[in-house]
C-alpha cells in the first residue's frame, strides 16, 4: 500500500508530507492511535517511500510524495524482504539471543528492544538513505526498555528513522514522547469499513454489526468478520449473546457466564490458529473484550431506545431483541449495566479469572430490581 492509498487519515498524512517538503522530517515518530485504524500500513507506507529510489510527486499544492512502486527498492519492499525496512515486534523473542523456544509474552521484552533497535540503530543502510525501525505496540514497552531506547530516540544517527505505533498513549513515558514527533491517527469512517466488508464477501447487515462494533477500526472489523471459528461464524455467536441476554434470569446467570466463557475459548482458539506465534495471554484478552463489548453494546443501545433515540444502534439487526432490553431497563440502569462492562474490561487486563468476570457481570445484570421477572 502507498500512501496515496492510505484513507480516512488526511490529517496524519499531510502532516507528514508537510514536514518532509519542508525539509523538517523527525527521525523518531510516534503514531497513535486506536489498533486497526491504519498506523502500521501508514507506517510502512511512509518507509516505502523514504527507501524508494525513484520518489514520484503526486500533486505540488500541497506537496505530495509517494513511492513509484517500480524501482528496485520498492519490488524488493513489497516483496517484504528490504534490508533498510525493520519492523520490531515481541513476536522477535525467539530470535533473540536467549529466546531460543520462548512463547511470545504480553509486554516487549527488553532483549528485542536492546538487540534488534539499540545493537543495530548505529548499522548503515545496505541499499537507501535511511532504515525505517517500525515498533510495533509500543505501548507494551516496559518504562526500563523505554528509558533504554532514550538515547537513541534522541541522538539518532542521521540515517536512522524510528516509528513507534501505540494504541495507548498513556503508557508512554512523557520522556519517550518528548522525544517523538507525535502523529495522531482518528477512526475509519463507519462508510469505508462497510465498503471494504462488502468487498471480502460480508453481508451488508453484517458489516454494518461490525464496523459499528469496531468503532472506527477497520483491521477489527475485518478480523472479527473473517474469524473461522468451528460451528458457527462470529456474527451467528453475537447474536445467541443478545438472545442469551433478553431471556436472562437469576437461576440461569452461571451457566450463561459457562456459555461465554466458553465460547471466549472458541474464538481464542480461532485466532490462535490463524495468528501463530502469538501471546496466548493476549489473545485470550481479545476475545473476552469482544464478548463484553458486545454485551455493552446491547445495553448501550437499549439505553438509546428507552430515551427514544433508534438511530445508530450496533445490535441494528436485532432491533426488536434490544427493544425488549429496553422494555426491562430503564435508560438509568442500563447505563449502569455499561458501566459494569467498563469495569469487567479493567478486571480482563488486569488478568482477573475468566469465570469471576463473566460471573460478575451477569450476576450483577441478572440481580438487578428492573428485570420484569423480578
Amino acid at each position: 500500500m502507498t500512501l496515496n492509498e492510505i484513507f480516512c487519515q488526511d490529517t496524519a498524512i499531510e502532516s507528514l508530507q508537510h514536514a518532509y517538503a519542508a525539509g523538517r522530517m523527525a527521525h523518531a515518530y510516534l503514531f497513535s492511535g486506536d489498533d486497526g485504524v491504519g498506523k502500521f500500513s501508514a507506517a510502512q507506507a511512509w518507509a516505502r517511500m523514504l527507501l524508494c529510489e525513484n520518489k514520484q510527486t503526486i500533486r505540488k499544492k500541497p506537496v505530495f510524495i509517494d513511492s513509484c512502486g517500480q524501482c528496485h527498492s520498492c519490488k524488493t519492499f513489497e516483496a517484504g524482504g528490504h534490508p533498510d525496512y525493520r519492523p520490531i515486534s515481541k513476536e522477535l523473542v525467539q530470535y533473540t539471543k536467549e529466546g531460543k523456544n520462548k512463547k511470545t509474552p504480553v509486554d516487549m521484552p527488553i532483549d528485542v528492544i536492546r538487540e534488534f533497535l539499540i545493537e543495530r540503530v548505529a548499522n548503515r543502510p545496505m541499499m537507501g538513505q535511511f532504515v525505517v525501525y517500525v515498533i510495533d505496540e509500543a505501548e507494551k514497552v516496559n518504562k526500563s526498555s523505554q528509558n533504554a531506547m532514550l538515547k537513541v530516540l534522541e541522538e539518532p544517527p542521521k540515517h536512522c528513522v524510528i516509528i513507534l505505533l501505540c494504541s495507548q498513549l498513556e503508557e508512554m513515558l512523557p520522556t519517550t514522547r518528548s522525544r517523538c514527533q507525535l502523529v495522531r491517527f482518528g477512526p475509519v469512517s463507519e462508510a469505508r469499513i462497510v465498503e471494504r466488508l462488502c468487498a471480502e464477501g460480508v453481508s451488508g447487515t453484517e458489516a454494518t454489526f461490525w464496523a459499528r462494533f469496531s468503532q472506527g477500526s477497520l483491521g477489527w472489523a475485518l478480523a472479527w468478520a473473517q474469524l473461522q471459528i468451528e460451528e458457527k461464524t462470529p456474527f451467528a455467536l453475537k447474536k445467541e449473546l443478545v438472545e442469551r441476554l433478553c431471556s436472562l434470569e437469576l437461576a440461569g446467570t452461571i451457566d450463561m457466564a459457562e456459555w461465554m466463557g466458553q465460547t471466549a475459548k472458541k474464538i481464542a482458539a480461532a485466532w490462535t490458529g490463524r495468528a501463530g506465534n502469538v501471546s496466548t495471554t493476549d489473545i485470550t484478552r481479545r476475545s473476552q473484550h469482544g464478548l463484553i463489548r458486545m454485551t455493552a453494546c446491547a445495553f448501550n443501545d437499549a439505553m438509546k431506545l428507552a430515551n427514544g433515540q433508534s438511530a445508530g444502534l450496533v445490535h441494528e439487526d436485532q432491533a426488536g431483541r434490544i427493544g425488549a432490553l429496553a422494555r426491562q431497563f430503564d435508560a438509568e440502569t442500563a447505563a449502569r449495566q455499561v458501566e459494569m462492562c467498563c469495569q469487567m474490561h479493567k478486571w480482563v487486563d488486569s488478568s482477573v479469572n475468566e469465570k469471576l468476570i463473566f460471573e460478575q457481570l451477569l450476576l450483577n445484570l441478572s440481580n438487578s430490581d428492573i428485570l420484569n421477572s423480578f
